[in-house]
């Protein structure tokens, strides 16, 4: 009797796998999962003040690692300008460009939280004082 079950176990298991090696639907499934989990990316959440990026036209907001996100993609996108810090949320589908990673899928809200002014205005700032 104990045979016989061992034995009948051992057939289902080869039948089971037998079945599932012969169906292309099931490694298909699970290559077009690993697929739309690639696609769809990781979800990004950051809160800091957008740059432009000198001899670009890329928009950047720098991330907690200190990389920066590329929000060129946001539609609209927020004005440098204004000064004011941006909450935002975004797709990192693993893409870099010149000016970070890039981030789709963009959507941001301003904070009311000044922000510093970027690097390079100080700098230039600094050069007209001793030119004057």
């Amino acid at each position: 009797m104990r045979v016989w079950f061992v034995g009948a176990a051992a057939a289902a298991s080869l039948l089971a796998f037998g079945v599932a090696g012969c169906s292309d639907n099931g490694a298909k499934t699970k290559v077009a999962q690993a697929q739309q989990v690639v696609l769809e990316g990781k979800s990004v959440t950051a809160t800091g003040c957008v740059r432009p990026v000198e001899t670009t036209s890329c928009l950047v907001v720098r991330g907690r690692a200190g990389g920066y996100y590329d929000i060129s993609s946001a539609s609209p996108a927020p004005d440098p300008a204004k000064g004011v810090a941006i909450s935002l949320q975004g797709k990192d589908l693993g893409k870099n460009t010149e000016c970070g990673r890039q981030l789709t899928d963009v959507r941001w809200s301003y904070l009311g939280i000044q922000c510093a002014a970027p690097e390079a205005s100080a700098s230039a700032e600094k050069s007209d004082k001793k030119a004057g």
